[in-house]
């Protein structure tokens, strides 16, 4: 008998528990569906609730985590802002209380990143085009300096430096900078983040293309801000045509800037590249060369070049193409048993 009494205790007490624990998933389920709603992915600005991408994922499950532990949801706000930027803020009201109760927080003396503009389209292309380009501005528009932490882009189609002043940073991929880079914007300076779009890469396809490049920084209230670059593209022609933003003929190496055909120039063990190099007479060519493992050198007597390439930072010689042919390009540093079949071509047509 008493062992009959104490299991319906045991039973009703766990059906009371059991109506308990159903209670605060749905009340947990409630108060996550409208944190979700008032938050947004910060790639691609849908609403949390309606976001699948792997950023939106991420932020989802610290929130769960946060949920998981009973933390009220303004706290939550609070965090996402915090770890994730204000940008992940959809809901208006929010953002701006969120936004002065970070301000005051740090102060007034903190840096304020802003590109300029955020979004650029190119428009319709074509594929035979290569390379384009968009330069954006960014300014420190805060009281201190401004420490830009990396830059990485969103697809291996895209590349992007930062300049400041007379410094300028290699051209990041999807891998993003080292751990150890970083460039300072002074407050009230002006860098100039150049962004390249190779429409003849393989992951380029006809149709609407959408592209983003990611700057973290110290900004407190915007760690982490971004760029988008957007073209319509078509397959390629046999007429190439200039792009307003800067261009690279199919057949020529580098890009187009400002009148200036650019080739970021790469050494290795033996190789150079591009090469051969293929420019137009009369045109002013500009290296960017770097080393990818010793240091080597690329020497052209006939314009006068001889160049050292570091492996720690960039060099750059400029030269006018000024007479047409092929000439030899020669490693001008010795760089092991091979250093004397390191040879390349220069075309000038």
């Amino acid at each position: 008998m008493g062992g009959s009494v104490m299991k319906k205790v045991s039973l009703f007490f766990l059906a009371v528990m059991l109506t308990a624990q159903s209670a605060w998933a749905q009340n947990n389920d409630a108060i996550k569906a409208e944190i979700y709603s008032k938050l947004r992915d910060r790639r691609c600005n849908m609403a949390l609730s309606e976001c699948q991408c792997p950023d939106a994922k991420e932020m989802k499950a610290y929130i769960d985590a946060l949920l998981e532990t009973e933390v009220p949801k303004e706290a939550i706000y609070y965090k996402v802002a915090k770890k994730f930027s204000l940008r992940s803020i959809l809901d208006p009201q929010l953002k701006e209380t969120l936004e002065k109760k970070l301000t005051a927080e740090v102060g007034e003396t903190r840096p304020q990143i802003i590109l300029e503009p955020a979004a650029f389209n190119f428009g319709q292309v074509d594929k035979a085009q290569g390379k384009v380009t968009k330069v954006f501005k960014l300014y420190n528009k805060g009281t201190a300096s401004l420490l830009i932490k990396n830059i990485k882009a969103s697809c291996t189609c895209t590349t992007a430096s930062l300049a400041v002043g007379n410094s300028k940073s290699p051209y990041f991929d999807t891998k993003g900078a080292p751990s150890e880079w970083q460039m300072e914007v002074k407050p009230n300076e002006t860098a100039d983040l150049e962004v390249i779009l190779d429409l003849a890469h393989k992951s380029v396809k006809a149709g609407d293309l959408i592209r983003e490049v990611m700057i973290a920084s110290n900004d407190p209230l915007y760690p982490e801000v971004s760029v988008k670059v957007e073209a319509k593209v078509k397959e390629s022609s046999s007429a190439p045509q200039e792009q307003k933003a800067g261009t690279v003929e199919s057949s020529l190496s580098g890009r187009l800037e400002n009148g200036v055909r650019v080739i970021e120039l790469k050494a290795s063990k033996f190789k150079f590249e591009p090469d051969p190099i293929v420019v137009k007479k009369g045109e002013k060519i500009r290296f960017v060369a770097k080393s990818t493992d010793v240091t080597h050198g690329i020497a052209i007597p006939e314009f006068k070049v001889n160049l050292v390439m570091p492996t720690d930072k960039e060099a750059v010689v400029e030269f006018i193409a000024d007479k047409t042919g092929e000439f030899r390009t020669n490693c001008s540093v010795f760089c092991g048993m091979g250093h004397g079949k390191m040879k390349g071509k220069l075309i000038v047509k």
